[in-house]
């Protein structure tokens, strides 16, 4: 009675791995792989640009203008700064701290004693409740001190710029790299449907439903698109890991540093669902069209 018992999972008209597929195996493990490493980018542009914005937004810079008695009111200007609520910190770059600063580029030993070098007073603000430029300026000139102080408006603003261009250009160019996988997966299904055109037409006059026969093909590119996506995670991952090791951890000031964390972990696990899933779809959405043009 076993024998009657029909198969749950009877075998598929089109082989799951042919020879055929290598080709487009590793097209789309190259695009998974770029899509990847485009996704981790994108997110690092994201918290590139959240830290850029906190950290100009978050502090200011004073400059004692005041050449008299300059030792004594930049004391009394770092006293007035730390009292004054919504500041959070204070940091002095006196003459030495700003010779340390200008070596790397002038070299030791060649800045002159006599050269004139602006004493600042950098201002980190309380990030709930933060000062604002116009009370600094007014503690200040209470305290018969002449000072610049400055927002980094200017600044904040051209960041702002630069990473809205990076933001926009790594989801443009993940976006591209999503529908090249796509188009890829969509132009094999046709030449597939194409190169089994007998087959096709004999599950027709078998009476098979069009629902059946883009079933067969969406298993196919389903499980080709989760082999495909599994090694272009992969890849991604070694390439991420390889780049952490060469930098020893190091992050640049205005180039995003994308690291394998938690998330990066997930957008890595989640490609290959994806490009199974899109390719499954594609497939099916392919043949479905292209069987309705025939009738």
């Amino acid at each position: 009675m076993s024998a009657n018992v029909p198969d749950p999972t009877p075998p598929s008209m089109l082989p799951l791995r042919s020879k055929e597929d290598g080709p487009l195996f590793f097209v789309i493990a190259i695009i998974i792989f770029l899509a990847c490493i485009s996704a981790l980018i994108t997110r690092a542009a994201f918290v590139s640009a959240a830290n850029w914005r906190a950290d100009l937004n978050g502090a200011m810079t004073v400059q004692i203008k005041d050449t008299k008695d300059r030792t004594v009111k930049l004391a009394r200007a770092e006293e007035l700064l730390r009292a004054l609520p919504g500041v959070a910190g204070v940091s002095v770059y006196n003459r030495d701290r700003a010779k340390a600063l200008l070596e790397p580029w002038l070299g030791k030993g060649n800045i002159p004693d006599d050269l004139p070098l602006p004493v600042i007073i950098a201002v980190s603000l309380n990030p709930k409740a933060p000062a604002s430029k116009a009370e600094i300026e007014i503690s200040l000139r209470a305290g018969d001190i002449r000072a610049e102080v400055d927002d980094h408006r200017r600044w904040s603003a051209e960041m702002n710029n630069a990473a809205s261009f990076l933001q926009v250009f790594s989801l443009a160019a993940l976006s591209l790299l999503i529908s090249a996988s796509i188009a890829v997966t969509g132009f094999a299904t046709r030449a597939s449907l194409a190169a089994r055109r007998d087959v096709v037409n004999t599950l027709h006059l078998a009476g098979a439903f069009d629902s059946y026969i883009a079933g067969q093909f969406e298993r196919r590119f389903g499980q080709m698109g989760l082999r495909a996506g599994l090694m272009g995670a992969a890849l991604a991952a070694l390439a991420v890991g390889a780049a952490q090791l060469l930098s020893s951890g190091g992050s640049s000031l205005l180039l995003p540093v994308f690291r394998l964390d938690l998330v990066g972990f997930g957008l890595l696990i989640l490609a290959p669902v994806l490009t199974a899933f899109s390719g499954a779809l594609t497939a099916r959405l392919t043949v479905l069209a292209n069987l309705r043009e025939r009738e």
